[in-house]
């Protein structure tokens, strides 16, 4: 079984907040860069992450390798003065997710190694996942900065193995999220969920979701004398809920409307134009 494609981890980076001396970082959740070429044949790229690990925050810093030296961390102001998110919030309360527009130039001015999944090319919705012959046992990949796990120098996510658990709710369009078996921790969230599409003749590694959290396992403890509870212990259960990339296209729409009117322009009727 071949190895994941580089590019796909390039385009996974650590988000964190500065602590309380302001010297350090502590790194909170993971984020990934997806994006296209519009048009006019300018990429259009954007993070995303998951709403919990914006929403309580007022500045945000991402790390990403740098071509020439070690890896950088890029101030994210995610409100204006008037303390309004600069970002797009997916309405639903059952999802998780936000969507940020990125300044390419500025990246690349400033030398980040940085790469996204093409949503054109290089992303499965539920219908094509489903069509290329996923389901339940389909191995997956879960990327992600786990429990502060961030490199100093340099930034390199953590692969997880797993396979996907239960996904017949979705192709049947009863939900929108479905569940891998892949053990993910704090830190994990807002990462991407890809699979090597070996199924096919490309041979590419997908991003087929974002990560939402993973789902504990709760035990009561009980008093042999009382008989009633004493405390609750709480375990990873080894499953993690995992939304479409159908969903996370509806998000990064709502970006796109975002900038654009935010620059006088009408929102386009489709994502990719």
């Amino acid at each position: 079984m071949k190895k994941i494609d580089k590019r796909c981890m390039d385009a996974t980076v650590a988000i964190g907040v500065a602590t309380c001396n302001s010297q350090s970082k502590f790194w909170i959740g993971t984020g990934f860069l997806v994006g296209f070429t519009n048009w006019q044949g300018g990429k259009e790229v954007y993070l995303l992450t998951n709403k919990h690990v914006v929403l309580n925050q007022q500045m945000l810093y991402i790390r990403f390798n740098c071509l020439s030296s070690q890896a950088k961390d890029f101030p994210l102001q995610i409100k204006n003065s008037q303390g309004v998110f600069q970002l797009s919030i997916h309405p639903k309360e059952n999802v998780d997710i936000v969507a940020i527009s990125i300044n390419v130039g500025f990246l690349e001015n400033t030398g980040a190694a940085f790469d996204y999944f093409d949503l054109k090319d290089n992303a499965l919705v539920a219908d094509a996942l489903n069509n290329g012959g996923y389901g339940e046992g389909s191995y997956v990949y879960a990327i992600g900065y786990p429990m502060n796990l961030v490199g100093q120098e340099k930034q390199y996510p953590i692969c997880r193995q797993g396979c996907i658990s239960r996904i017949a709710d979705v192709y049947e369009h009863r939900s929108i999220e479905y569940l891998i078996d892949a053990q993910t921790f704090p830190g994990n969230s807002g990462g991407p969920v890809v699979v090597n599409d070996d199924l096919t003749t490309s041979g590419m590694t997908r991003l087929i979701g974002i990560l939402r959290a993973y789902i504990p396992y709760q035990e009561n403890l009980v008093s042999q004398q009382t008989g009633r509870q004493r405390s609750l212990m709480e375990e990873n259960s080894g499953l993690t809920v995992v939304h479409t990339v159908d969903i996370i296209l509806e998000t990064v729409k709502m970006e796109q409307d975002r900038v654009l009117m935010a620059a006088g322009q009408s929102p386009r009727m489709k994502l990719f134009v």
